[in-house]
């Protein structure tokens, strides 16, 4: 693993990968990640936009295979080389990411942020640069919204769902007075 300065010229190179390097490969925009290719209602892709027919629809799959191709070099390079191996300040919220995992979007930070920026009317940024500057400026806000999610106070509102003890008295293979503790289990033997 590099150190400090050699990580940083690591994450330099990836994000000069991925907004330089990966758009002039395809030359056009690549598909949504998160995009389905199943049909809507009226029988259309939901990620096509009507103008693909024919062999470009049955294969259609493969743009997308091309995507995580494409990408996987930049995800390795910053999981081997980047990322720390020893503890850091947010390691204990490694524990509880699935706190923040299903109720990031629920919460409705999303949707929120949205309407701010819509209220606040700011500027629609066209240029790289600034789309970059944005993308930085997500680091704080995820941070922030991982420590709430993942915060004690949280985590004992949510976790009678999430890490329920109660569920094991239920499903315990022991009967009830196997369950009792060893001293009270020796004083109702003695009688």
């Amino acid at each position: 693993k590099p150190g400090l300065l050699g990580a940083a010229a690591v994450a330099a190179a990836v994000g000069v990968y991925a907004y330089w390097v990966v758009p002039g490969v395809f030359g056009q925009n690549l598909p949504d990640g998160h995009g389905t290719y199943m049909a809507n209602r009226i029988g259309l892709y939901v990620v096509n936009d009507g103008n693909l027919t024919g062999l470009d629809v049955t294969f259609f799959w493969v743009r997308r295979l091309a995507r995580v191709a494409v990408d996987m070099p930049a995800v390795l390079a910053i999981i081997f080389l980047v990322l720390p191996r020893g503890e850091t300040p947010i390691t204990y919220m490694g524990a509880y990411t699935l706190y923040s995992y299903l109720f990031h979007s629920t919460l409705g930070f999303h949707v929120r942020r949205a309407q701010m920026l819509k209220y606040l009317g700011m500027p629609v940024v066209d240029s790289r640069l600034a789309h970059i500057g944005i993308l930085v400026l997500h680091i704080p806000y995820c941070l922030a919204i991982l420590a709430f999610c993942t915060s004690s106070y949280w985590r004992a509102l949510w976790s009678w769902a999430i890490s329920p003890s109660w569920v094991s008295v239920i499903f315990s293979a022991k009967p009830v007075s196997e369950n009792k503790p060893k001293g009270d289990v020796a004083k109702a033997d003695a009688q």
